[in-house]
């Protein structure tokens, strides 16, 4: 718990950020799962996840990826953190995915391989909306707000 209460006394939140994502990384690997970190540090990993995912190369890569096998959680992840405008661009991307969304990763990357260049299109479009919404919805400062806000339930 002192380990949080120094991180969190960190002035720039992208240190704070680092700082616990390290910890709880660490304390995932004990695990094949998630089932060792409590709710709110399956909020952070979820975002970080997909921030990651989007990072390297926008829907089409999250959604080829493991990382989109967590689309669900990562929704709700956002909504948690109050970044309602980031989760609907999320839940968009979804409804144009090709087919019905699956969590089967060899599925969804089947599917892609096949999906035409509308579904492709809508995509880079929202890849557009996300990275243009940072301005609107500082993820950053809403994930340390949120760890601020939710302190106890930090590396335990």
């Amino acid at each position: 718990m002192k380990t949080i209460n120094n991180i969190l006394r960190l002035e720039d939140e992208v240190a704070i950020i680092e700082a616990i994502g390290t910890l709880i990384w660490e304390k995932k690997e004990a695990t094949e799962d998630f089932s060792e970190l409590t709710d709110e540090e399956q909020v952070f990993v979820f975002i970080d996840i997909f921030e990651g995912a989007m990072g390297d190369g926008g829907f089409q890569l999250f959604f080829t990826s493991e990382a989109g096998n967590f689309v669900e959680e990562i929704i709700t992840s956002y909504q948690e953190i109050k970044a309602p405008k980031t989760a609907e661009i999320i839940a968009n991307a979804v409804k144009i995915f090709p087919k019905k969304y699956t969590t089967d990763l060899t599925e969804r990357q089947t599917l892609i391989a096949k999906a035409d260049e509308e579904v492709l299109s809508g995509w880079e479009d929202l890849d557009e909306i996300f990275f243009t919404n940072e301005s609107e919805e500082d993820v950053v400062s809403l994930i340390v707000t949120y760890i601020k806000d939710n302190e106890s339930q930090f590396g335990n």
